[in-house]
């Protein structure tokens, strides 16, 4: 469990190091990856302006475990804009 949280921390801070560095590019590799993840439509929903992505983040794939995540994109400023992670507690 411990360990879980410990890879946990790291992927959130490597990825708020990306998020939050204006001078760095991603690879092509990368983009598609987060256009794949973009959601474009939910059934039933009007549509909305801001931009929401949703995925898993792999913990282990020896065991199959996988974090769910949805990010919501800030709606002003994005690129400064700080990255909150919020976890609830299971199993």
């Amino acid at each position: 469990m411990a360990l879980n949280l410990l890879l946990l921390s790291f992927i959130s801070l490597s990825f708020c190091g990306v998020v939050s560095a204006e001078d760095s590019v991603l690879s092509p590799a990368v983009l598609a990856q987060q256009e794949a993840d973009r959601v474009t439509g939910l059934p039933g929903q009007p549509p909305v302006k801001l931009k929401h992505y949703v995925g898993y983040v792999t913990v282990s794939e020896t065991h199959g475990r996988a974090l769910f995540y949805w990010f919501f994109e800030a709606t002003h400023n994005p690129e400064k804009q700080p990255v909150l992670l919020w976890l609830n507690g299971g199993n």
